[in-house]
């Protein structure tokens, strides 16, 4: 994920971390953590986000990593 990306883009459209969360549908702590590298988004953030900001689309802010 592009974490600035995705920051930028619910900093640019809510007043709050809990405005953007509540319209994603997740908890303002999951957020917060996800936001800042202490926890991997999960199916639940990757739904809410493209959910809460219909003209994104995935690959926008999400990047597939290899696995060696």
């Amino acid at each position: 994920m592009d974490n600035k990306k995705v920051a930028k883009l619910i900093y640019d459209n809510y007043a709050s971390l809990r405005k953007a969360a509540t319209a994603m549908g997740i908890s303002h702590s999951y957020l917060s953590k996800v936001l800042t590298g202490r926890r991997e988004p999960g199916r639940k953030f990757i739904d809410g986000i493209l959910a809460a900001h219909k003209g994104i689309k995935f690959e926008e802010i999400f990047y597939e990593v290899e696995n060696d």
